[in-house]
């Protein structure tokens, strides 16, 4: 009996090993599941770049791994890794459903418009111009922007006739000549009157005529220009002019480009 009792007690010992070796080997198994490496692609890509991997997720197209990236700036969007391949745009099925939309919705983060408008409001390095007690909007500008310029033009009107006040978010990303005339447009003592005078010389501003780049930019006007290229990549904007306004129903609207006329007048309540 003394025998048995040694024997089973043994052959538990083994049972045991062999169960706790079995445990850790699925475990481990399931970890290196649940933490799957990074496509080769977009891992080098992030090293040359420097964003952070918000989301991984997958597709329904073979080998295409999907990714929420968010780079320093703040912008955050979605690429795709294909092993050493890395891509970024509409991912398309055969029906034209965009599931880079979908993902988009599922994944991104949506801009919290009302709190940087409330941090807008704040802002003491504004361009403002028009009416007092209208509807506002905040228009992030590039000076060497032709869509900014041809938005200033569309608008001359609204401001003369108070109907509109439009708070200029002066940014400078496009030549190397924008963060200069920026800086000088916000330096002004009169910021609408050398917004104008560089709008009215449109391409021709540093040659004589309009104003001058204001160089070095101080260290003051710096901060402000990088905090409203932050606020800007915050909104989603991918290009200037960029627009955030309250519609008539109190909620607040972002656009990127030159909207229509009729429409955001429309939006803003002020229409013909």
């Amino acid at each position: 009996m003394k025998f048995c009792l040694e024997f089973r007690a043994r052959d538990t010992f083994v049972f045991c090993r062999r169960l706790s070796i079995t445990l850790f080997l699925s475990l481990f198994a399931a970890l290196a599941y649940a933490s799957p490496t990074m496509d080769p692609g977009v891992k080098a890509l992030q090293e040359r770049i420097g964003f952070t991997v918000a989301e991984r997720f997958s597709t329904p197209a073979e080998g295409v791994t999907g990714y929420v990236v968010k780079t320093e700036d703040g912008k955050t969007g979605i690429v795709y890794g294909l092993g050493d391949y890395t891509f970024s745009g509409a991912l398309l099925e055969s029906d034209g459903n965009d599931l880079t939309r979908q993902y988009t919705e599922r994944y991104v983060p949506k801009p919290s418009y009302a709190s940087i408008a409330e941090q807008l409001s704040q802002d003491p390095h504004l361009v403002s111009e028009g009416g007092e007690d209208v509807p506002e909007v905040y228009v992030f500008a590039d000076p060497n922007c032709i869509f900014c310029h041809k938005f200033w033009k569309r608008t001359r009107s609204w401001v003369s006739d108070g109907k509109v006040r439009l708070h200029w978010v002066m940014v400078g990303f496009l030549k190397p000549s924008s963060l200069g005339f920026s800086a000088a447009i916000m330096n002004a003592d009169d910021r609408a009157g050398a917004l104008q005078a560089f709008e009215e010389n449109f391409g021709n501003n540093g040659s004589g005529e309009g104003i001058s780049e204001l160089t070095p930019v101080p260290a003051n006007l710096k901060a402000a220009l990088e905090q409203h290229s932050k606020w800007m990549a915050e909104l989603g904007f991918s290009g200037t002019p960029g627009l955030l306004f309250k519609d008539t129903s109190g909620q607040w609207q972002g656009q990127t480009g030159v909207p229509g006329q009729e429409a955001l007048g429309r939006a803003l309540g002020i229409a013909e």
